[in-house]
């Protein structure tokens, strides 16, 4: 967690104002994406915040391991709804929603007001009458929309909502976004999520025949220097290299360069990777067949 989040916590239980805390030290715009956990703050003005909430440091560093396990609960959650809406788990799915729910309740902690939208996305999506997720996806994009730098939390947040993400939402959410970071390379699991959150996006965009915004991402993803040691990072962009590949219409080669990929996982043990990519190549295979069914009946 950050400690933004709990500083809010603090001041709401104690009752105090925002402006109270951040008059003279923050504007009030920056203090708020500090308290939503968009940003951190220096050494000194976190300590005249803690100062103007009459906390001692030793006393939120107690508070803050104890948050820290809460956020340990929402890893736990992240990972348990993913799975379920992965083998479709409806059941599982309400049942971990209710969960969630109650635990933003007792903490008011942002993430899990997230992971509470994203679970409710997940039961209308795979529930009979597929209710519209048109609120859950609108609150997500204007919390995402809020940075244009994003970090783990930010591009974690993208990856777990994409499904209910059409090409326009994936448009308007990185329109100001700055892709460019300093520390390429340094933080492999930014590396690894920036990546995948990239792949998502161009899935989307083949999906819907989008081609200018096809070729945009995949610029971006080449844009990206990766470790030559993250296999993870590596293995995304070359796998979705040859999907462009078989996207623009060279089926054989696609299939060939991708191969190679798999045979790669294979060997070095990477059996998710491998199970994640066959099923985006099953699923893209599927669609590029519809499209050529209906350019055939088109021309009949």
């Amino acid at each position: 967690m950050k400690t933004g989040e709990l500083v809010k916590q603090i001041r709401t239980e104690k009752g105090i104002k925002a402006k109270v805390v951040y008059d003279g030290l923050l504007s009030r715009s920056m203090y708020y994406k500090y308290e939503s956990g968009l940003v951190e703050t220096t050494a000194d003005t976190f300590l005249y915040i803690l100062n103007r909430l009459n906390i001692e440091a030793d006393e939120f560093l107690r508070m803050f391991s104890v948050m820290d396990k809460c956020n340990n609960g929402y890893i736990n959650y992240r990972d348990d709804l993913n799975n379920a809406y992965r083998l479709e788990n409806l059941i599982e799915i309400k049942a971990l929603e209710k969960k969630i729910s109650k635990e933003y309740q007792e903490s008011g902690l942002v993430r899990f007001y997230n992971l509470m939208l994203i679970a409710t996305a997940m039961r209308k999506k795979l529930g009979k009458t597929a209710e519209s997720v048109l609120n859950e996806r609108k609150e997500i994009l204007h919390y995402l929309m809020r940075s244009t730098k994003w970090g783990h939390y930010e591009y974690g947040l993208f990856i777990d909502a994409v499904f209910m993400f059409d090409s326009s939402s994936i448009e308007k959410v990185f329109q100001n976004h700055d892709w460019n970071d300093s520390h390429e390379g340094e933080d492999m699991k930014l590396d690894n999520l920036r990546v995948k959150a990239l792949c998502q996006s161009i899935l989307v965009f083949m999906k819907s025949n989008k081609t200018d915004q096809v070729n945009y991402y995949y610029t971006l993803l080449d844009k990206i220097k990766v470790s030559s040691n993250n296999i993870y990072a590596l293995g995304n962009k070359k796998f979705f290299e040859g999907l462009k590949t078989i996207n623009n219409g060279d089926y054989e080669q696609g299939l060939k360069n991708i191969s190679e990929i798999f045979s790669l996982y294979q060997e070095l043990g990477l059996d998710d990777l491998y199970k994640e990519h066959v099923a985006i190549l099953q699923e893209l295979l599927s669609v590029q067949l519809q499209k050529s069914k209906s350019r055939k009946r088109r021309k009949a």
